[in-house]
């Protein structure tokens, strides 16, 4: 961070030095539009054209002697010029390397006559400079016959810097001619001080042999000196090379085209995150009055967390008149946008609404309908509205408007549809919306949405209870990864959510697995944080299974920075499990107290508090109507597996009051709901309570509870094996001990000593303390 924001200063320094009358004729909005100053092309501009002047030598030397080019020549030439053209200047060793090795490697009689053609260019004086820029020698590079053809890309830059050197004065010519001396007399001395020795002419060759390796001593008190020598050189030599070259708005806008999609699809492929501050640097030294720059920089900040940094440069962009912005670079609105969201990241509300406001302004005046759609979203977003209503009346056709509205009314549905479900709303109408968001998609083609469309229909489920349907659409989402590649965020969620339902089926080696995938493939912030958070879930519910609560509390913690309630609601639930009731609920207590909580966390807060009531063994009529009020919740939001596993509460509450027939109805109820969508733990639980449930409605007669118990046997052993696989210790223990204390009720020793021994055994290897048994 420190590297950066001296980086950044250095660049307001040389902001700071640009003309100041061009600073106040560009803040001054009536100021009439002047042409840019006719500058004199770069050292490396004119060494190109050299470059191109030897190519048509060449060719046209062939064609006299009838030796034809080939094919494989000429495009990696052409290639080459593009790649010079297109990019940053180089200084003169670059550019010889680059001619030297690599796939642009020129063959050796061309090597040979560029540098010729370059050490005669600085040794015959200013006359040679003036030779080379008279017309006809611009015109027998575009020659028809032999040369460059003046409709090209090459052409039109050839044509350009000819016109260029046409209007420049004696004096211009002079300042330019000695530049480039020193462009190449610097290059050759950073070519001779490598592997490489100039002999006469001025040609290079390489060096047979590797030179040898000289390794001096260097004493501790002159290390510090030497390194202090070495960095004052090396910034010299940066210095030296930045006075020679110069980035044309062309180059300028191409590198940072490329860059900002590299860096917002694949950012491996893009430079390091030094190398691109200091390209951007560069940039915006020579092209101070640009923006663009900025926002590179802005991006590259980001790659890195350097948020004040990131902060620092849209606000220098920002800095530059929109007046005069808007009618040359478009886009203006987009920086307002963009610290908008930067400010919603860390809450800062009141500004985020602030800098909105100000780019729909900019968008309503300057007719720019999709960064006004855009702001509009983030606007409705922020404001925790739904912008349903107003995108849908500005898309009354989606085949007739402009893609990005239809991208906008995309992610609109999309963000109704999360908050519809945080809401509670009834699940028809948010596939509704979702299947218009699918249809879209399906027609425009819109990849990254038909997997956040996947990614949100998991969640739905998985909110609505159908874990099953949860678990298929993260697996439909892997299973076509290839296609979706570029949307890293419906694949992490996917991959997050069945992680974490791996976990809950009993199969940790497997959801540790594709936690790690997930950690290799998203490591970086804001993809990382789907992974994180099912990270901490897996660690808490193991906690908890297992009483590791050390383990939980510690995983409560880092929750606690990504999901603050979802946090305390996890760290209550460990507390419950630990029969620490008073803390459990005097955390859920506060957490009932809080307005803007989500409906699913709003019940299952009740339903912990009152579980606190039944954990503690005595008879609450507040908690049974608590319960009955969610139930009631839950009907009207068709949460059908919630709604069954308040049920098994209540089943319980009513066996503990003793009321078997009622508890019997209500567990009867909810097990085809808890079999078919709920999770190993609740499917084992739900086979406990029923077998219970049943010997408490037998008759009480000695023959027909023993019957029965040995006739559900096998459901508690199933259930003892489910708890097993989740590594649940104490859940285990209390099946053993409700076995055996039924058999010795029933006179069966055997039995009774079989499970006993099961008991014994089992609290051997996994001893669990006494006070955690038993719980319901």
């Amino acid at each position: 961070m420190l590297v950066c924001r001296q980086l950044l200063e250095s660049s307001f320094r040389n902001l700071f030095a640009m003309n100041l009358f061009e600073e106040l004729d560009t803040l001054d909005p009536g100021a009439k539009m002047q042409p840019p100053r006719l500058e004199p092309p770069t050292p490396h501009k004119t060494t190109v054209l050299i470059l191109l002047k030897q190519y048509v030598n060449n060719k046209k030397t062939c064609l006299d002697t009838g030796i034809s080019m080939s094919t494989q020549r000429r495009r990696m030439f052409y290639m080459l010029i593009f790649k010079l053209i297109q990019e940053s200047d180089k200084t003169y060793s670059e550019l010889h390397a680059l001619l030297t090795g690599g796939v642009y490697k020129l063959d050796i009689l061309m090597l040979e006559a560029f540098e010729k053609a370059m050490s005669e260019f600085c040794a015959a004086g200013i006359e040679a400079l003036f030779d080379f820029a008279e017309i006809q020698n611009i015109d027998e590079i575009l020659n028809e016959n032999y040369g460059i053809s003046q409709f090209s890309m090459v052409g039109v830059y050839v044509r350009r810097v000819g016109v260029v050197l046409e209007r420049l004065s004696f004096s211009q010519m002079m300042d330019m001619y000695k530049n480039i001396c020193t462009y190449y007399e610097r290059g050759m001395r950073t070519i001779a001080s490598g592997s490489r020795k100039v002999v006469a002419g001025g040609i290079l060759h390489r060096e047979d042999s590797v030179p040898s390796v000289i390794i001096t001593e260097i004493k501790p008190e002159e290390g510090g000196d030497q390194s202090k020598r070495k960095d004052a050189t090396l910034s010299r030599c940066l210095e030296e090379r930045q006075d020679l070259r110069k980035w044309a708005p062309k180059q300028a806008k191409f590198f940072i085209t490329k860059q900002s999609e590299l860096l917002e699809n694949d950012e491996r492929e893009a430079l390091e995150p030094m190398e691109l501050q200091k390209k951007v640097q560069e940039i915006i030294r020579d092209l101070p009055l640009s923006t663009t720059p900025y926002f590179l920089g802005y991006m590259n900040q980001l790659r890195v967390r350097d948020y004040y940094n990131a902060l620092n440069a849209l606000h220098r962009a920002l800095d530059r008149s929109p007046v005069r912005l808007m009618s040359q670079e478009k886009g203006y609105q987009y920086f307002c946008v963009n610290l908008a969201v930067l400010h919603a990241t860390f809450g800062h509300r009141g500004e985020a609404l602030a800098a909105l406001r100000e780019s729909i302004m900019l968008a309503q005046e300057h007719g720019d309908k999709r960064s006004l759609h855009l702001a509009n979203t983030w606007y409705c977003l922020l404001r925790d509205e739904l912008p349903l209503s107003a995108v849908q009346r500005s898309v009354q056709d989606p085949n007739d408007v402009d893609g990005s509205l239809l991208h906008n009314y995309t992610l609109a549905l999309h963000f109704a549809v999360k908050l519809g479900t945080v809401a509670g709303y009834q699940p028809l109408k948010l596939f509704d919306l979702l299947q218009d968001s699918d249809s879209l998609t399906n027609n425009n083609n819109f990849t990254d949405h038909a997997s956040e469309g996947l990614a949100l229909r998991s969640a739905v489920w998985c909110a609505y209870g159908r874990h099953e349907l949860a678990a298929l659409y993260s697996q439909i989402l892997l299973t076509a990864r290839d296609r979706f590649e570029n949307c890293p965020s419906g694949l992490v969620s996917a991959m997050s959510s069945y992680a974490l339902w791996l976990q809950l089926q009993g199969e940790p080696n497997l959801s540790k697995v594709l936690l790690e995938r997930a950690k290799e493939m998203y490591g970086r912030q804001p993809s990382a944080e789907g992974w994180m958070i099912s990270e901490c879930h897996v660690v808490i519910q193991a906690g908890i299974y297992q009483c590791r609560w050390h383990d939980a509390l510690k995983a409560c913690d880092q929750l606690y920075l990504l999901q603050p309630s979802d946090a305390v609601l996890q760290r209550a639930s460990i507390y419950l499990a630990k029969h620490e009731f008073y803390n459990a609920r005097r955390l859920l207590d506060m957490l009932s107290t809080q307005d803007k909580l989500a409906f699913l966390m709003r019940m299952r807060v009740q339903v912990l508090l009152a579980y606190c009531s039944m954990a503690e063994g005595r008879f609450s009529s507040e908690a049974i109507m608590r319960l009955l009020r969610v139930a009631e919740e839950m009907a009207d939001s068709q949460m059908d597996y919630e709604l069954a596993l308040v049920d098994m509460l209540l089943a319980q509450q009513l066996l503990l009051i003793g009321m078997p027939q009622k508890a019997y109805q209500a567990i009867k109820r909810c097990m085809h709901d808890i079999h078919i969508n709920g999770v190993l733990y609740e499917r084992a639980k739900a086979d406990f309570v029923f077998v219970r449930c049943l010997l408490a409605i037998t008759p009480n007669v000695v023959e027909e509870r023993k019957a029965q118990l040995l006739k559900s046997l096998d459901i508690l052993e199933r259930a003892a094996q489910s708890f097993k696989k989740l590594s649940a210790h104490a859940k285990v223990l209390d099946v053993y001990v409700f076995l055996a204390q039924r058999f010795n009720e029933f006179g069966e020793r055997n039995l009774r000593n079989k499970y006993a021994g099961e008991f014994r055994r089992y609290f051997s290897d996994h001893p669990i303390p006494r006070e955690y048994l038993g719980s319901p």
